[in-house]
Formats: C-alpha cells, structure tokens, sequence
C-alpha cells in the first residue's frame, strides 16, 4: 500500500503487519515506534492510544489512485476523565490544580440579534479561553467588533443540536483561528532564524503545533468533513470530542466527561420526548449485536459500523487540517489524464521544469500523449463520498467546573510536624507530600486549612418543549459530586419557552442558583454590530433614499404575563464571574448604538456636499437628461441590494460577499450568499423580508471559497419555511446554480439537516454539462430568467462568472471573484448592469495579480470593454474602510459606482448616486482603523 491515511486521534503509522482472522477482518499486528503528533492541549503531552484493526478507506477521486488504503481503527470506548484524546492528567490536577485561585468568568460575547442569530459566552483564564454554546453565523465578526482576541481559545464546546443555526460560524472561525496561528508560527519561526544565524546554530526550525478542541453532538464530524473541497489548512489540527447518547449512559460514578489542568465538563446529551407512537423502528432500538452488510460483504454490529464510520470522518478531517501535502510537489501524469484549469508542467531537455501552455490530447488528438507534471491535490479534496448519516435531535448540555480551591497553608504547623521552608513548603502547597529530614510523609492535608469547591455553571440549550421534561428529569440536578459549587445556569431557549411554567418553578425551588436566560424572547434586536451600523446612519445623512438605517429594536419583548421573574435577561457584555467568588456584574454590558452621536458628529464638509448633490439630482435638467440617456435602458426600476462587500472574511465595516437583485415582474436573485447574508437581509428588508423571501427564485454560487457561499444553507432554510406558510407558494422550487463542488457539499449537508433541500433545483455548469442553461417558456415563467451563461475564470478550481438573462432584455453580468476576462467579456457583451470586483487599488495590482483579482482600473476596463450601461463595483480589500479612486469610465452613457453594505439602488439611479461621490470621497478621505 503506498500511502496511509491518517485517522485523527492516533499516531500516523509507517510501516504495518496486516492479518485476517477468522472472520476474515483486518487485524493491526504491530507498528514502527511512532513520532507522536503535538497534544491537544499545549501544555501536556500525547501519549500512544492502542490501535485495534485497521479497515478500509473510502473511494477517492481521480484516474489512476490507488484505492486499496486502509485506515488504523482505535477503540473509541475511552470513557476516562481525560482530556479529548483519552490522555490521563497529572495527578496533581485531579486535586489541587491552583488555578482556581486565578480569577476567571464568563462573558457573553453575542445575544440573538439579526447580526448575531446565537448565543456565545467566553470562559475567560489568563493564560487560555473557551467558546462555549453556539458558533453561530456572524460569531467572528462580533469578537472583531468587540476586540475579543481569540489566539487563546483552545477548546469550542457546541450546544444543542449540530446545525446551520448552531454551527454555521465555525468553518470562517475555524479559518481564522488556523490563519492567526499560521502567521504566528511564521513570525516565530523567523525570530528563531535570526537568532541561530546571529548564534552560527545550525538547526531545522520546526513550528509547534496548536491543537483545536471541538466538543459537540453527533454529526460534528460529519459536518466538519463536508467542506473538505473548500476548506484546507495546516498546521493546526482538531480533535473532535463527538458527544452521544451511548457515550452518556456508559459514565460510571459521576466521572466528568472531559477535563484538562483548569476545568472539569460533564456532558448532558438531552434526548427530546417522542411526539408519536406510531414509528418506524429507530436507529436507538436496534442492538450491538445486531448484524449489518459491511462495504464489503462482512458482517458487523451496527456499534462496529458507527465506530468505523466515524473513524474515516475522522480521518478526512485530519487530513483537512494537518496534512503534510505541499503546494509544490508535483506528481508524474499523462497529459490525457489531466484536465483543465489545472496547472500543468512538463521537463524540457535540460531537465528544467516548464509551464505547459500546449493543447490538450481530447482537444486534438494529433497532440502527444506526453508526462507531464501536475500539482498533487490536497488529501481531503480526492474523497468522493462520505459515510452516510441522519439528523440527530439531540441537545448537548454541559455543567462547566473550576478546580478546588486550596485552603490557607499554615507555615506553623508544617514546622512543627519538621518540613524544612523552602521547596517542601512549596511542595506542599502543590498539593504533593513531601518527607522531613527524620523520614516522616507529611501530606498537604495536615498543614492546609479546608479548601473550597471550585466555581462553576451549567449550560442548557432547549430547542422547544419537547427537551424541558427530559432536561428536568437528568440525575446530574441531585448529585453532589456534579452540582457542588455549581453557583449559575445560563439558558438557550427556543420560542415560547421562557414562559414555560416547568422551567419557572424549577427555577423558583432553586434559587441558590443564578439563573440567566437568553433567547430571542427576552433578548433585544440591538445594533450588535455597532461599527457598520454607524457607518450606515452616515451614509444615510447623505443620500436617505439609497442607504437605509439597519431596522433594529432595543426594546425588549414584553413577556404575556406580569410580574417578577426568576431569572436575569441576558446582555451581550454581561459577566459572570467564576472565581475568586461567583458574581454577576452588569457595568460590562455593552451600550446600544449612541446614534445621536453619530449623528453629531457628521462632518458638516460632508453634509454641505451632500446637499449639493441632492439639489442637482431634483433638477429639472438633471431629469430631462436622465431620461433622455437611458430611455433604452429595459428594468431600470430593477433594484441592486449589497449586502456584502468584503473580501476573504467578515470584518468591522464591511461582510462577505452577497448581492440581491430584484426585478419587478420577475423576481429575486442572489448572487454569491456568505456568511450571515440572512442577517443582512433582516437588517435591510425588516418585516419586508418574508415578502423579499417568497419570491427568490435563484441563488448563483460563483465559486466554492467561503466567504462566497456559508450562508447559503441558511438562506434557503428561511426561504424553505416562508413560502411553506402559504398553500399556493408551497409547489415553489428555488434553483441554486454553480459549479459541481457546491451542489454535492449542499448534499451532503442535508444529511446533518434538513434545510429544504429537496425544495432545491439543482443547475450544474462545468465541463461536462455544459456553461450555457437556456430556460423552456415554461421555466421562464416559472423563473423570470430566459437563460443563465457562465464562463471559467481566473481564480480558483471551479470559479465562473455568469450572466443572467431575462426576456426583456434586460441583462446582468457577475464577475464572482477573478482576474479580467475576455471570455467574461464576450458574454456579457452589451450588459445592463455589470456588478465586478475591484479588490485591490491600482497600487496593488501586483497582489491582484498573485492572488488572482482586479483593480478598480481592471473591473472599469471590464465594463468599457464589455460596453456595460451600468457598473457596481464590490468585493473590496478588508483592510480599510475608503472607497477606491475611479479616475475614467468610457462608453455611451456608462455610469460607474462603488457599493456598500446595505446600500439600495435602482439601475435607473446609478447617476444619482453618482452625484454624492464628492461627498462620498470627502466622507472617507480619513481612514478609519478597520
């Protein structure tokens, strides 16, 4: 076999002995002594777990692999009180760990809010950090917002079940999280350089590795796994603590689940109460020794094919994150095995390597069939299918707990009994034993006071009613050993729950506990993005019409009934602090948007351009001239929405990329959907946003990268649930087209849940289909678009820019992300509205170019070229918040305009807001630290 997978969680294997057995499995026999991976946890070190069998890997993609692999297989049955990978702690953290002595507490980092749909707290150590609850979309761009550096969190512990709604933040956290260790380890890696070169030291640098926790329910893995043709990052691998029922019911004598040297964590999964006797038999009631067909032929225990399955995700995770694979290495093929866009090389007669720019043998046959060299692609990206699985509806739940706190030390005593001062006085207050001169043990108990259980608080997710019950009837509630010092518990409730008359009294009769409740019942619609709003109430004090504020609410819902309650509403900022004592301080809540002072601060400079500009475009000339010039011009009261006009990740100003465009009389179409673009729709459209919902008919996906596509599954989701409401919108399909790689990842996330998918009409342009979709007249009708055309572009495997056509000839052009294209210019010849990405300035057209975007310069050029009557141009650089320099534009009547987050504006007004550019420049001539 030539190469092996890794399974994470186990050491990487060389060399095997393989045998079958009886039973005709593959047993491991031995292995060559192992270089351990780093630990989890940075400060203790990974030791070997005992491998079992190994089994096979499942099928990858491509000509030519070898597809007879195997994967090691480890008995997950480690139910300890051990860090995630089953690793015993050192003695001295089973007691008296001392860091409970440390102040520590929990902070709310995001309430529900249109910016942030979940709830996240910060378990804050000096030295570590813990996310704990939801990772939810928008998650990232909060702690951007709030400066909440995240270098230190070592562990992310999900609540609730696995979904979009949970977990659609963690694939951008995850990025980032491994991007800032990356840049880390790089900065270290030259300091160490430089002083070896400084020393004459002759030493290979070696970054350490940074291990991420993950803790979560079934299908966390699952979920990881599907963005392996997206997602690839080295350098800091994931160890995923998939919590489940069976593992629950298995814990002996109150153990805690997971611990590491600063907190102890005993999981709750919370099974919810069945809504129906009558059902098929469920994957709970079949039994261990029930038999199932293997891949292969071979019996197994329904146990032994999860344990299997969940082994391979494993390892296509660990291949996502901490693979060894190079971008530089090439590997040998036959040209006719190589498809295009890949990069392909080949050796000349001096050896050298060279760019191969010839044709390709299923072009023209004539063309030698020569070797040539292609890059080898990253391990993650060559598995075609999963294991399958099902959505799972149970919540995780966690009680969290500080260490015991050690009492006093008493120097007196310890003379007294003959410890010597010094290092056995420090032994002892360590909590270790230690042995005086004349040969008599003295432990820590005989000269520490009594000490105190250590802080701590629990952590409930309840989606509805069907978990209260279940939740209420856990044993943990009565054991001493689990509750004792357990000061507070934090709810995650869904609607209507925070009226429950259950969940009220169980708060009543505990009243020794602080109880704090978040959910979008008590918890306001706030401005949780106070940067970008800001910067929207400023551009609406320039042009009202084209820049709405963001529709927000401080109130707070009024509960339906009157009187006290037995609980804290929760704030984002609000602060529980664990230790030295349990405390809830209020003074770090975070302040609602102060918009009077905003306002105030409008440069008046700005404010006088602006008047300017809105007298010349209520002229009586400015009028007659407009409409004179674009008379021919069809769907001019089409309306462009920007949602998103950043690059790579979310940032203070501005979000990823999306862009809505609405056509009366014939729809609603979305071009790329990033991150939270559902927030930023509920920020634009408001109570208007079923209406803008029910009649989307398209979502076009430019490319796989993520800032283009993570909240896709939201975004239909809420479509899926809008038009379900109404019996003549229910029969409705919404089309999502792209390239193949987003259609199967959006396929095999319907498998963790069920967001509608089967509401989707899939429409693949690639290759092998086809980049030219032309629409029935039923379809058309149906759709309002008479065809969509794409073309491969400069950027990424897959990456395509598209036109949508409508049947009054009204016609959009969408660049997605790539350099300038001919291709793209031939088919979008004579474009209405041209929207392209300009993210770089002309300064940096030497980034643009390595990293394979366009110049403001470029994208106008475009647009001449192309003779677009209309130009937005989007996808700007995060780092900084001006708006780029539009020297020229040419062609008959071409207008030219730069977009921002929330801005409306009709094809018909581009020249209107063209007129506020003075007042837009003079806005962001000062750069604001983004």
């Amino acid at each position: 076999m030539k190469r092996i997978l890794p399974a994470a969680k186990i050491p990487r294997l060389k060399q095997y002995q393989i045998n079958k057995s009886a039973n005709n499995r593959v047993h491991l026999l031995s292995q060559n002594p192992p270089s351990a991976p780093s630990p989890p946890d940075r400060h203790q070190q990974r030791r070997p777990v005992p491998l079992h069998r190994v089994f096979r890997g499942p099928r990858l993609l491509g000509k030519n692999i070898n597809n007879n692999y195997f994967i090691a297989f480890q008995n997950p049955n480690n139910n300890s009180p051990s860090g995630v990978d089953g690793t015993k702690l050192p003695p001295e953290h089973h007691s008296f760990s001392g860091y409970s002595k440390m102040k520590c507490w929990v902070q709310f980092l995001s309430t529900p809010t249109a910016d942030t749909p979940g709830t996240t707290l910060l378990l804050h150590f000096d030295s570590k950090r813990y996310l704990i609850g939801n990772v939810a979309e928008g998650t990232q761009r909060a702690s951007v917002q709030r400066k909440i550096g995240l270098m230190r969190v070592g562990d992310i512990f999900l609540t609730g079940t696995v979904g979009w709604e949970n977990a659609g933040g963690l694939f951008g956290m995850i990025l980032t999280l491994a991007d800032s260790v990356s840049t880390s380890n790089e900065g270290k890696r030259q300091e160490r350089e430089a002083y070896q070169k400084k020393k004459g030291i002759e030493e290979t640098v070696r970054a350490e590795k940074v291990w991420l926790n993950l803790h979560g329910g079934k299908n966390l893995t699952h979920l990881l796994a599907t963005a392996r043709r997206f997602i690839f990052r080295k350098g800091m691998p994931l160890n995923i603590n998939e919590l489940s029922e069976r593992a629950d019911s298995q814990r002996k004598d109150w153990e805690a689940t997971w611990k590491d040297d600063r907190i102890k964590v005993w999981s709750m999964v919370i099974k919810p109460e069945s809504r129906s006797s009558s059902r098929k038999r469920s994957h709970e009631e079949f039994t261990e020794s029930t038999l199932l067909e293997s891949t292969d032929g071979k019996q197994e225990t329904l146990e032994e094919q999860e344990d299997r399955h969940h082994q391979m995700r494993n390892s296509v995770v660990s291949n996502m994150f901490d693979s060894d694979w190079r971008l530089d290495a090439l590997i040998q093929r036959k040209l006719s095995e190589v498809k295009r866009p890949a990069a392909i090389f080949y050796r000349d007669g001096n050896g050298s390597v060279q760019r191969y720019t010839g044709a390709m043998v299923d072009e023209d046959p004539s063309v030698p069939d020569i070797d040539v060299l292609v890059r080898n692609p990253w391990p993650g990206a060559l598995i075609e299918t999963l294991p399958p699985t099902t959505p799972s509806t149970s919540s995780v739940c966690y009680i969290i707990k500080n260490y015991p706190q050690r009492g006093k030390f008493n120097p007196k005593v310890a003379k007294e009994l003959g410890v010597q001062p010094g290092k056995d006085f420090r032994a002892l207050t360590e909590g270790k034993s230690v042995t005086t001169p004349d040969g008599k043990v003295v432990t820590p108990d005989q000269v520490l006071a009594p000490g105190k259980e250590g802080g701590g608080f629990a952590i409930i997710e309840l989606p509805d009613e069907s978990y209260v019950g279940p939740l209420l009837a856990r044993e943990e509630w009565l054991s001493k050993e689990v509750m004792g010092g357990v000061g507070a518990v934090i709810w995650i409730l869904g609607p209507n729950l925070t009226e429950d008359p259950r969940l009220q009294n169980f708060m009543k009769e505990h009243t020794e506990l602080q109880h704090i409740v978040s959910s979008k019942d008590c918890c306001s619609n706030y401005l949780a993005l106070e940067s970008p709003a800001a910067a929207a109430i400023r551009l609406h004090l320039l042009d009202s019409e084209r820049f709405p504020i963001p529709v927000h609410s401080n109130d707070i819902p009024l509960p339906k009934t009157e009187g006290p309650r037995p609980y804290t509403k929760a704030r984002a900022g609000l602060t529980l602090q664990l230790e030295p004592k349990l405390e809830l301080q209020e003074e770090t809540i975070i302040q609602h948007l102060d918009t009077a002072t905003v306002i105030k601060e409008m440069p008046k400079k700005v404010l006088r351009l602006a008047n300017a500009a809105r007298e010349e475009i209520t002229s009586a000339d400015f009028e007659a001239k407009l409409d004179e010039n674009q008379k021919d011009i069809p769907s001019k009261d089409a309306e462009v929405i920007t949602l998103g006009t950043g690059s790579a990740l979310p940032s203070k100003y501005r979000n990823v990329s999306a862009t809505l465009l609405r056509v009366p009389g014939y729809g609603n179409y979305l071009f790329d959907c990033g991150e939270n673009t559902l927030g930023q729709l509920k920020r634009v459209f408001g109570t208007e946003l079923p209406e803008v919902l029910r009649d989307l008919k398209a979502i076009w996906i430019s490319h796989l990268h993520a800032d283009h596509h993570l909240g896709t599954a939201s975004v239909i989701k809420a479509w899926a649930q809008e038009t379900s409401k109404e019996d003549f919108t229910k029969s409705n399909k919404l089309i999502v087209a792209s390239d193949d790689g987003m259609i199967n990842w959006l396929k095999e996330y319907c498998e963790v849940a069920n967001y509608g998918q089967d509401r989707v009409e899939h429409i693949i342009l690639n290759p092998a289909s086809g980049y030219d979709h032309q629409f029935s007249p039923e379809g058309t009708q149906t759709v309002g678009l008479s065809s969509i055309q794409a073309c491969p572009v400069e950027h990424c495997h897959g990456a395509l820019a598209v036109v949508f056509n409508f049947p009054n000839g009204f016609k959009v052009a969408y660049s997605g992300d790539c350099r300038p294209s001919n291709d793209f210019v031939k088919i979008g010849q004579g474009a209405t509205l041209l929207i392209h990405e300009a993210t770089f300035d002309d300064e940096l057209k030497g980034d643009a170019y390595a990293k394979k975007h366009s110049t403001t310069s470029e994208a106008l050029g475009v647009g001449k070229r192309m003779n677009a009557r209309r130009i937005l141009l989007t996808h700007f650089s995060q780092r900084y918040q001006k708006i780029p320099i539009m020297d020229s534009h040419g062609g008959k009547d071409q207008v030219a305009i730069v977009a921002f987050d929330y801005m409306k504006v009709k094809v018909g007004d581009f020249a209107k807001l063209e007129a506020f550019k003075p007042a837009l420049m003079k806005l962001y001539e000062v750069e604001e630290d983004a």
